[in-house]
């Protein structure tokens, strides 16, 4: 008899037991523990890239007194013709940037070896220009880079047409790629990449 009630109660022990682990704690087939759950990612688009951006050669023009950079894509392009003009208040410098495919296409066509002027770059001995008012870029117009000590740097645009007006001129396609055609945002890099070269040299 009092090996039956041990036997008893070892079985109920046993079955409290299995009940206390199979009671609430029952995990689903193929469900992972809230532990182990893989992190969610959401799935988005691919960003665009951002255009890539070459840095220009700087120019130093020590006749003008500063240096700008010129666009990357601009290079083997253009050539430079350094002059001055003469004036009764002294001597302005100019630094005349030309497409050479577009020089060497009219030169050719028409023997005009001076087309194909891009921009002057100059200095002025004065101080008290202003350029303003809303003149179009192949109007000869204008823009001030600084006027300092005396001096005014600028940069001046032509006042004809300097390409050939062909529509199947390659050279005439490229000049107007690298003047942006005349949008005058395009001229942005000249007034933020402009530096006076004593300024350059004290840094």
């Amino acid at each position: 008899m009092k090996k039956f009630v041990i036997l008893l109660i070892l079985a109920t022990t046993i079955l409290f037991a299995l009940s206390a682990c199979n009671g609430n704690s029952e995990v689903q087939e193929g469900a992972l523990p809230t532990d182990m759950t893989p992190p969610t990612t959401q799935q988005t688009e691919p960003s665009p890239l951002e255009p890539e951006t070459e840095s220009g050669t700087r120019h130093y023009f020590h006749n003008l007194g500063f240096s700008v950079e010129f666009p990357a894509f601009w290079e083997g392009k253009y050539g430079l013709d350094e002059f001055e003009v003469e004036l009764d208040f002294g001597t302005r410098y100019f630094v005349a940037v030309y497409h050479i495919a577009t020089r060497q296409e009219l030169l050719e066509e028409f023997g005009d070896d001076q087309s194909g002027r891009i921009l002057s770059l100059g200095m002025s001995p004065r101080d008290h220009y202003s350029y303003e008012g809303e003149m179009p870029i192949m109007a000869g117009a204008s823009i001030l880079l600084a006027q300092q000590d005396g001096k005014t740097f600028f940069v001046s645009f032509p006042s004809g047409v300097e390409y050939s007006e062909n529509p199947d001129s390659a050279a005439a396609a490229e000049y107007l790629e690298m003047v942006g055609n005349f949008e005058p945002n395009h001229w942005d890099f000249l007034v933020n990449s402009f530096r006076l070269v004593e300024s350059e040299a004290s840094q």
